[in-house]
């Protein structure tokens, strides 16, 4: 076990123990398992370099961690008292005026901090003394300060007893799973993941299969050219998985609808399901623990609905219209906290969204969801620039169009999936199926990669089936992803190829991508060239800067000597 696991097993045994003592004692949990932290053993904040854990409410935005943390470093075991309130001017001059004094806190950039040098790397000892005396100080000036806290809408204070149960229990549970034995997941009413599918009489297509998709696969990428039927493969699998009633103009003439899927269920096992033609009347939950689906437009957002009244085809229309309407945000928190049942849920899920979007949209580092313009209220996103300087607020839609795309797809997805599985806090452990066609459409190369890295770390147990025309996506997928592609023949209709494993996604750079059967691609020789110039053949765009500084030195070189032996032939002439 690394170091910093060690330590975050030791502080949990000591803080439990403490408890026995002191049961008032309260604590912050890592909420997430987002890329699979909890059950790698890091029970509380931080990465591979320290360890973090808070007693009280507050988060920085900006650093995204708690307002104030108790840190322990992974090398030498040093530990301090950390202080982060670079997201507010009030909390700063709280911490300032009230805490910095008392505590002698060293300002350490942005941060403030106190070293508890005294105890070297004995951090359990540091801990313990931090527990019996510091943190009794901190105690009492927010005890004293909560009016003025309250005020000024500051949430730093006690952590609810609720909240700290839960939260002890899912590190309970995750212990128990990694260190004594593996706890079977509760068996779900409906099927999580694809196995097979074959798919008859829908569109272009008149019999097309998609087999053998392992159990551990969390992305299944479909390419083709422009017109070979990606779309409605994907249009038929949500039809099937939701109910949706088949219209003429999408039918086979001579060939009835008909999809049969294998889909896998929590624990591995499969369960098999046939749709025939309009079998199901009307839209109907979805056969999928969980499900959405995304079409090619995701650049719009607006009011969205209480569930209740949700229109039965909302899960598909982003698929099957031409200009959906994306669930907003703002709306939707409004309903949660308006909605007397929801009440108690609304602002653990703000958290989560807020902490979700502002970790994987590039240079945004706080939303401010309940904003006040002209007297209402609305959703500003703050973005950074380049040096890490705070940008102007803005609406969403000021926002640019690969970035509104990802907020309200990756909105959108986080709304939907509470809704359907209502009992689940932490989106990390969401279970079911998202359909997006075009996944690289309005992003970026850049955000392409992230997008796919970032989805897969969010949602480490949601099966995603994206269609590109871009190799980019296939960089930031992982290496057990499945790749089909897809051609149309007149007699034929669709058929899907899967691409041989031996194409191993991990090994591969976009030129061989898109060369390989992935994308088919013959000739990648830009047709501007000019066949007196070599063909640029490098890795990157680096290797081809210092390559012509090379070649240009060669030349020089070259030059120079021709220069000198004119010269000196010159000069023996000359004798």
């Amino acid at each position: 076990m690394s170091n910093i696991k060690i330590i975050h097993e030791e502080v949990f045994h000591f803080l439990e123990n403490y408890r026995l003592i002191y049961p008032s004692l309260r604590y912050t949990f890592r909420k997430s398992n987002r890329a699979n932290r909890l059950e790698d053993n890091y029970w509380f904040y931080g990465n591979d370099g320290y360890m973090a854990v808070s007693f009280w409410t507050g988060m920085d935005w900006k650093n995204r961690t708690p307002n104030i943390i108790f840190v322990i470093l992974a090398n030498s075991g040093e530990s301090y008292l950390e202080v982060n309130v670079s997201d507010s001017d009030e909390k700063r001059n709280f911490i300032v005026k009230d805490l910095a004094p008392p505590l002698n806190l060293e300002q350490v950039g942005i941060r403030y901090r106190k070293f508890y040098v005294e105890f070297g790397g004995d951090y359990i000892s540091a801990l313990r003394y931090f527990l019996e005396n510091d943190k009794v100080i901190i105690d009492k000036i927010i005890e004293e300060g909560k009016v003025f806290l309250k005020k000024n809408g500051i949430n730093i204070g006690p952590i609810d007893y609720d909240d700290f149960e839960k939260q002890r229990q899912k590190v309970l549970q995750y212990r128990q799973s990694n260190y004594f034995e593996k706890v079977q997941p509760k068996p779900l009413a409906r099927p999580e993941k694809i196995h097979n599918i074959i798919i008859k009489g829908y569109g272009p297509i008149i019999h097309v299969e998609l087999e053998e998709i392992a159990f551990n696969t969390q992305w299944v990428f479909i390419t083709g050219e422009n017109g070979t039927g990606k779309t409605s493969i994907l249009k038929a699998l949500a039809s099937s998985i939701c109910g949706r009633k088949i219209s003429e103009s999408e039918k086979v003439q001579g060939v009835p609808f008909q999809t049969q899927i294998s889909f896998y269920g929590p624990t591995g096992e499969t369960i098999d399901f046939v749709r025939k033609q309009n079998s199901l009347q009307g839209i109907a939950p979805p056969v999928t623990s969980g499900f959405a689906a995304y079409g090619q437009s995701r650049l719009l957002t607006g009011n969205t609905y209480s569930k209740q009244d949700a229109p039965k085809d909302s899960l598909l229309s982003s698929l099957f219209e031409e200009n959906p309407v994306l669930i907003d945000l703002q709306s939707q928190l409004d309903n949660w906290r308006s909605e007397r049942q929801l009440e108690n849920l609304f602002q653990k899920r703000k958290d989560y969204i807020t902490e979700i979007l502002t970790e994987i949209i590039p240079n945004l580092y706080n939303i401010l969801f309940f904003d006040y313009e002209n007297g209402k209220p609305v959703t500003s996103y703050i973005e950074k620039d380049a040096s890490g300087n705070e940008l102007k607020k803005v609406s969403f839609y000021q926002l640019a169009s690969g970035i509104k795309s990802m907020i309200a797809m990756l909105g959108d997805i986080l709304v939907k999936f509470y809704d359907q599985q209502p009992e689940i806090f932490d989106p990390s452990e969401f279970t079911g199926l998202v359909i997006i066609d075009e996944i690289d459409i309005h992003l970026h190369p850049k955000l392409q990669k992230k997008l796919v890295e970032q989805l897969s770390i969010t949602f480490p147990k949601i099966q995603f089936i994206a269609s590109t025309h871009s190799p980019i996506p296939l960089l930031g997928a992982p290496k057990n992803s499945v790749i089909f592609t897809v051609e149309r023949g007149a007699q034929t209709g669709v058929i899907a190829k899967r691409i041989d494993q031996k194409l191993i996604l991990g090994d591969l750079l976009p030129n061989t991508i898109l060369t390989s059967p992935i994308f088919g691609l013959d000739d990648i020789i830009p047709s501007s060239h000019e066949k007196s110039h070599l063909i640029r053949t490098e890795m990157n765009y680096k290797d081809v800067e210092i390559n012509d500084i090379v070649r240009q030195k060669i030349q020089d070189f070259f030059t120079d000597k021709k220069e000198q032996d004119l010269i000196s032939l010159f000069e023996e002439r000359r004798k």
